[in-house]
């Protein structure tokens, strides 16, 4: 959402007469969507789209990764901290964790991840809202998983640590998703053409999650 948020503001003011409308949808609700033309576009999982099968197209726009949320040791006045060594899925598996709920596509990569590693996770809290994933973990007491285009939703948050997850490593390709059809919307053509262009593959770059320590 922070990232189609950007594309939905920079659209707009490119196109001053396009009216925008910007959903957080289920990854089921969102393909139902494109398929009967009531929605336009997704920025969603290209993973799940196979297109032999479907009438929708992909337009890959970055790579997602993975962090251990929690609250740091000692808390920096420079806002969210981001450590230098990462973890494993086995050590993140060992935590009180805070988890989106099973029908959230997010749910599924991270509990293939921990299957990766022979551990079947049981959350002690879980939630639809990626919002309340990172507000439970600053309030303590729980950690979270989150991508890291996610994590500047709490970039302020001294008190928190985001921690790189390894082994295995695990990278999700997302895109913009939208439908074959013969007659694209004139908003569906302008919201294409932007993100093709060079600068807004500068500005994903900055905003997508590529963290640094």
């Amino acid at each position: 959402m922070p990232i189609a948020a950007r594309f939905t503001g920079l659209l707009q003011m490119r196109h001053k007469g396009i009216a925008l409308t910007l959903r957080s949808m289920s990854s089921q609700e969102i393909e139902a969507g494109l398929e009967d033309l009531s929605l336009d576009l997704s920025l969603g999982y290209c993973d799940r789209i196979l297109p032999l099968t479907t009438s929708l197209t992909t337009l890959k726009q970055y790579e997602e990764r993975y962090f251990l949320l929690r609250r740091a040791a000692c808390p920096s006045s420079g806002g969210l901290q981001i450590c230098a060594t990462p973890c494993s899925w086995v050590h993140a598996a060992a935590q009180t964790l805070c988890l989106l709920t099973p029908e959230m596509h997010n749910r599924s990569i991270l509990d293939d991840a921990f299957v990766q590693v022979g551990i079947h996770v049981k959350p002690v809290i879980q939630t639809n809202s990626i919002t309340a994933l990172a507000l439970t973990v600053l309030v303590g007491g729980v950690c979270s998983v989150l991508p890291g285009a996610l994590l500047g939703i709490v970039s302020g948050y001294g008190e928190l640590e985001a921690v790189p997850l390894e082994s295995p490593d695990v990278v999700t390709p997302i895109g913009f998703i939208f439908s074959n059809s013969q007659r694209p919307s004139h908003t569906l053509n302008a919201a294409l053409e932007m993100a093709s262009k060079p600068d807004w593959a500068a500005h994903l770059k900055v905003h997508s999650g590529s963290l640094q320590a």
